[in-house]
């Protein structure tokens, strides 16, 4: 080497630490897991969703924020709206009995929580993610927690010094458990199975010693330390330490001009579909129709076709930035115009699906599924929107903003009641179908209740029998755990059909 010369210095790969050793095991995530997961069997196990899920809620969020310390927090930035996301959503599920909304609102709702627990110590940012990262978030998370509970519970176990003593009357408790209970637990149970006095008085034992009966007992200590192990992991992966290896990025497997192409096509495609069939999805009394397309092909079908292309559309624009070669600012410029010219271009669709499903909506009526097409019209061209923007500016927010429109349009539909919304809609009509109506929840009670006296009787029944049927399985109250604002918003319309 000449004097010259510089030496090379090689600088040090970055290094992936293992994902154990980026936990932080600690007795305070044992101690709360297990406390979490017995509140997940008294507020949660065999309750109507209600209070019961709101207080779950709000009590795993919290402890989760509390248990990672100030550090996570503030690493865990746009996260936090994340969570916050997530506990009103499952909170909501009080606000009506629909088991439809309150199905998706949990989905959604965990879905969400995986997210934010994934990100929570910063390591994955929201404007890096991927579609397939976000459906993938509740497996990962879930496959996580089981990993961490059990690391956190064997240390634990190591620093009480349990190993030696198991190892030292394991094996002989072992030996005798295996001896003595398989004969008394068959013994006990043909007995119990042939006697009905001998089978009160066992139940009448268990329910002394335990406050319960034994099987009981078995399943709620059964479900608590399942669910504490795993909660325990959750508190233990939220606060982990962040992996310094950078997230891989997608391949830009796409040249500029391709993708040009591409939206230049379904623009020239959407705006060719919004000059021939747009103004005869809105007006098509005056519409000239071809030979052959019938007034309803032309105004009453389709919508949920083109609320479906709307969503393609939407994916390709959320996918296709991160995959194209855009090496300069003209090519930059020239793909952001022609994706805001593709969202500009797919509003008369909408439209169009927006006016195809009112007009049947007002032919045969407001359903459920109809309900949710509007809700996913609204939302998708709000997305489409937002999208669009954040092309131009606010790039690093599309995630967030899309799942704060998201969040909003759940908690929209859950405020506004939809069984009991669709219910009163449909009463005022001059045709109902009464034979649907009754097949709603509990929220759509009160509408009929105020309109029986006008309304045809179901098949099989009349409607004052139904309405007297199911103000009677109501009840005057339920469980405080159970308390749901729309069940008691039914209840205290159907006070006086309940029979003395």
């Amino acid at each position: 080497m000449t004097p010259s010369m510089t030496p090379s210095i090689e600088l040090p790969a970055a290094v992936r630490v293992s994902f154990s050793d980026r936990l932080r095991p600690h007795r305070s995530q044992l101690l709360l897991g297990l406390a979490l997961g017995l509140a997940t069997e008294l507020l949660l196990d065999g309750a109507d969703y209600g209070l019961g899920h709101a207080l779950f809620a709000v009590l795993v969020g919290t402890f989760m924020a509390v248990n990672a310390g100030k550090e996570a927090w503030q690493a865990a930035g746009a996260h936090r709206w994340v969570l916050l996301a997530s506990v009103l959503l499952l909170a909501s599920t009080m606000l009506h009995s629909a088991t439809w909304l309150a199905n998706m609102s949990t989905v959604s709702s965990l879905l969400l929580f995986a997210l934010a627990i994934q990100g929570w110590n910063g390591e994955r940012s929201l404007s890096t993610l991927r579609t397939g990262q976000l459906f993938g978030a509740p497996f990962k998370t879930a496959g996580h927690s089981l990993f961490a509970g059990a690391v956190v519970t064997s240390r634990e176990l190591e620093h009480a010094n349990i190993n030696s003593t198991v190892s030292k009357y394991g094996p002989g408790a072992l030996r005798l458990m295996v001896i003595v209970l398989p004969p008394v637990f068959f013994l006990t149970l043909l007995l119990s199975s042939g006697d009905a006095v001998f089978h009160a008085r066992l139940d009448a034992i268990e329910t002394a010693l335990f406050g319960i009966p034994l099987e009981g007992f078995l399943r709620g200590g059964f479900v608590t330390l399942i669910s504490g192990m795993i909660l325990t992991g959750i508190l233990a992966l939220a606060s982990r330490r962040r992996d310094q290896v950078e997230p891989s990025v997608p391949r830009r497997a796409l040249r500029s001009f391709e993708s040009f192409a591409l939206l230049g096509t379904l623009t020239s495609l959407l705006l060719f579909f919004g000059i021939t069939s747009t103004p005869c999805a809105l007006a098509p009394a005056a519409c000239e129709l071809p030979a052959g397309v019938t007034y309803a092909d032309a105004a009453h079908e389709g919508f949920f076709q083109l609320l479906f292309a709307a969503i393609g559309i939407l994916m390709l624009l959320m996918a296709l930035p991160a995959r194209t070669q855009l090496d300069s600012k003209k090519t930059q410029l020239t793909f952001t115009a022609l994706s805001t010219a593709l969202v500009l271009a797919t509003m008369p669709m909408m439209i169009s699906g927006a006016a195809r499903l009112w007009r049947y909506e007002a032919i045969y009526g407001l359903t459920v599924l109809r309900l949710l097409a509007y809700a996913g019209l609204v939302l998708v061209a709000a997305v489409l929107a937002w999208r669009a923007l954040t092309l131009w500016a606010f790039k690093d927010s599309f995630v967030g903003g899309a799942i704060a429109l998201f969040t909003t349009t759940m908690l929209g539909l859950a405020a506004l009641s939809p069984d009991a919304y669709i219910a009163n809609q449909n009463v005022k009509r001059e045709q109902v179908d009464v034979s649907y109506l009754i097949m709603l929840s509990d929220d759509a009670l009160p509408a009929l209740a105020a309109a029986r006296e006008r309304l045809p009787d179901p098949p099989y029944n009349t409607i004052a029998y139904v309405l007297e049927y199911r103000a009677n399985r109501l009840g005057p109250s339920e469980p405080i755990l159970s308390w749901n604002l729309g069940r008691a918003r039914t209840r205290a319309a159907l006070a006086d059909l309940r029979t003395p």
